[in-house]
C-alpha cells in the first residue's frame, strides 16, 4: 500500500483518496465515529519494537503503550495549562512495582511487585519477569547494555535477585541518585519471559529479531495489528493492572506529510496528530479552527549549534563565544518559532533540577561578536564556515538561513549544507560537521547524566561537539553517583559555568512540547520521554 503524497490531497474527493490510502480501520472510525477509538496520524513509522533497541518514535510510542516499566515519573496537573499534565522532577511513582525502598545505605533496590498485573497471556507479572527483563538488557544486543552499567554501576545479572515471587531486588557497589530514573526508561519495560524463549535461536537467545514486529508486554494495550509503512492497531489489555481507559482501541496511522495530517483532522478524520516535525508556523494557523485544540507545555528539548571544537577555526574560544553573540534569537524565536519554544540560556533543560540561567553572558551583539572576532586572531583570509542541517527538520532549515546571514555580519562566511536524517547523523558521529543544527534531549531529567551525556569524553555518538576537557570529565565523573544533593548541586553550577565560559554550544531554544487535536480531547500527559501514554486520554464529559 502506497504511502500518501502531497498530490493526494490535492483537487476533488480529497478526504475520501486519504482515507482509503489510510486504510479500512481509518475508514470505519471516519464513518462510525466510534468514541472509544481514538485515531492519530504519526510523523514516523516503526522499525522494531524491542524495548531494549534503539528505534523511532512511532515505535518508542508503541512500546509505552503496550508494555510497562516497574517504576514511573510521578505526574501533576499543569498550573498554566488546562487539560495537561505533566512529569515532577526527581518525583517517582509506582508502575509493575506497587512500592520500592532502598536498603543498605541506598546501594539496594527493593521492588515489591502487584499481584493484579498479568501479560496479554494470562501469566501473572512477577520479581522473575523484573529480573528477565534487566539480565535480557544487560545481555542483549541493545544499547541497554550500556545504560546499565554505566548508570546503575551494575555489570552481572548476579546483581538482579529474585527474593521470593513478588519481591525483586537489585544490588549496586553503592548509592546513586539516578536508580530510579533509570528504572523508569521505557528501554526497561518488562516482557513475557515465556513467549521470548519460546521465540529464541542459537544464533538470536534474546530473540530480538521476533520482537522487530512482535509484542509480549503488560502494558495498558495490546499490539492488535501491525502494518509496516501504513500503521498498527492497539487494543485495551485486560490484564493490565492500570485502569481501563477511556479509548480501547487506538489507530495509528502512519502519515509523514504534515499537509496530509492537517486536511485529515480538519476534516475530523483524525482525532490528533503526534510526532516530530510540526510546523510552528502551521501549528499557529490551527490554535484558529473551531474544532482543534492547540496544546503546548515546557519541555526539557535542546535545540543548539553545534560546534565541533576539534576542527579549525572552531577550536579557537574566542570564534565560538562570537558565534553566540552573533545569535539572534529572540527574532527567531518570533518569526520562526510561533511562541512554541523559549529562549536557550544553559547547556541544561530549564525543567532541569540545577538550571541556571543567571550564569550565561550571551545576548545578541554584533559589535560584541566582531570584537570576539578580531580578539581570536584568525588572520586576514576569509573565514568559511559550513552548516549541516537535516531535510525536512523545518525549523533548523529555516534557522540556519537566519544564522547565515547574521554571521556574514561579522566576517564569516557561511555554506550551507542539507542532509537526509540518515546521512546527517552518519557525519556527525564520525565527527565530519564542522557546524550543525542539533537536537538533544536527556530522558533522565537529571543534570550530570544531561551533561554527561553531551560533553564527556568518553561519551562517543553523543558527544556531538567532541569537546574534551579533563577538568569537567572528573567533575562529572565524581559526581555522577554523588549521594550529597549539596554537593552534587555546587557541582551541577560548576559544570555549566565551564561549559558556557568555553562556549561548546552555539545556544538556541528549548521547544515545547506540543500536541494538535480534537477540540474535546482532554488528559494530555508529558513525561520525561515525551510519548504519549494513550490511557491517559478521554472525551470531555
Amino acid at each position: 500500500m502506497s504511502k500518501l503524497r502531497r498530490r493526494s490531497v490535492l483537487g476533488a474527493g480529497v478526504l475520501g483518496g486519504v482515507a482509503a490510502s489510510l486504510g479500512a480501520p481509518l475508514v470505519k472510525r471516519v464513518e462510525a465515529a466510534d468514541p472509544r477509538t481514538l485515531t492519530v496520524a504519526s510523523t514516523t513509522d516503526v522499525d522494531t519494537l524491542d524495548p531494549a533497541s534503539f528505534r523511532t518514535d512511532g515505535a518508542y510510542t508503541v512500546t509505552t503503550n503496550v508494555y510497562d516499566t516497574s517504576v514511573g515519573w510521578e505526574v501533576a496537573p499543569s498550573a498554566t495549562v488546562p487539560g495537561v499534565s505533566t512529569a515532577v522532577p526527581s518525583k517517582f511513582v509506582p508502575n509493575l512495582a506497587e512500592s520500592f525502598a532502598t536498603e543498605d545505605d541506598g546501594a539496594t533496590i527493593v521492588l515489591k511487585i502487584r499481584r493484579d498485573a498479568k501479560f496479554p497471556s494470562g501469566r501473572p507479572i512477577t520479581a522473575h519477569s523484573i529480573k528477565y527483563m534487566l539480565d535480557r538488557g544487560l545481555q542483549s544486543p541493545g544499547y541497554v547494555r550500556l545504560t546499565i552499567p554505566r548508570y546503575l554501576r551494575v555489570t552481572s545479572p548476579d546483581s538482579f535477585i529474585v527474593r521470593d515471587d513478588y519481591t525483586f531486588v537489585m544490588k549496586m557497589p553503592g548509592p546513586t541518585p539516578l536508580a530510579y530514573h533509570i528504572l523508569s526508561l521505557c528501554t526497561l519495560s518488562v516482557v513475557d519471559e515465556v513467549i521470548a524463549k519460546a521465540n529464541a535461536t542459537p544464533s538470536d537467545p534474546w530473540a530480538t529479531d521476533w520482537f522487530r514486529r512482535n509484542t509480549t508486554g503488560g502494558g495498558a494495550y495490546t499490539l492488535a495489528k501491525n502494518e509496516p509503512g501504513v500503521g498498527l492497531v492497539m487494543e485495551y489489555n485486560p490484564g493490565s493492572w492500570h485502569p481501563k481507559p477511556f479509548f480501547q482501541r487506538v489507530n495509528s496511522r502512519f502519515v509523514p506529510n504534515e499537509s496530509d495530517r492537517i486536511l485529515l483532522l480538519k476534516r475530523s478524520a483524525i482525532d490528533m496528530m503526534t510526532g516530530v516535525g510540526m510546523s510552528p508556523r502551521n501549528i499557529k494557523a490551527l490554535e484558529a479552527e473551531p474544532k482543534i485544540q492547540v496544546v503546548s507545555v515546557p519541555d526539557t528539548s535542546c535545540h543548539f549549534l553545534c560546534m565541533n571544537g576539534k576542527k579549525a577555526p572552531l577550536d579557537n574560544v574566542k570564534l565560538r563565544q562570537a558565534i553566540n553573540y552573533a545569535i539572534p534569537i529572540d527574532a527567531m524565536l518570533q518569526n520562526l518559532l510561533f511562541g512554541y519554544a523559549t529562549q536557550m540560556k544553559s547547556p541544561l533543560p530549564s525543567l532541569m533540577p540545577g538550571y541556571d540561567p543567571t550564569l550565561s553572558p550571551y545576548r545578541y551583539d554584533v559589535a560584541k561578536a566582531k570584537a570576539l572576532v578580531q580578539e581570536a586572531g584568525l588572520g586576514s583570509q576569509p573565514v568559511t564556515l559550513e552548516l549541516a542541517v537535516r531535510v525536512g527538520w523545518t525549523t533548523h532549515e529555516q534557522a540556519a538561513t537566519w544564522i547565515q546571514a547574521e554571521l556574514e555580519k561579522i566576517g564569516l562566511k557561511v555554506a550551507i549544507v542539507r542532509e537526509t536524517d540518515a546521512a546527517f547523523r552518519q557525519a556527525a558521529i564520525g565527527g565530519k560537521h564542522l557546524l550543525s543544527i542539533e537536537a538533544w534531549q536527556s530522558w533522565v531529567n537529571d543534570p550530570i547524566f544531561h551533561m554527561n551525556a553531551n560533553f564527556h569524553s568518553t561519551s562517543t555518538n553523543t558527544n556531538s561537539s567532541f569537546y574534551n576537557n579533563p577538568v569537567l570529565d572528573k567533575l562529572l565523573t565524581d559526581n555522577m553517583h554523588e549521594p550529597n544533593a549539596e554537593k552534587r548541586a555546587a557541582a551541577v553550577k560548576e559544570a555549566q559555568t565551564i561549559l558556557i565560559n568555553d562556549a561548546v554550544w552555539g545556544f538556541l531554544w528549548y521547544e515545547n512540547w506540543t500536541r494538535v487535536a480534537r477540540k474535546d480531547l482532554t488528559g494530555f500527559t508529558k513525561r520525561w520521554d515525551t510519548f504519549d501514554r494513550y490511557r491517559d486520554l478521554r472525551l470531555k464529559s
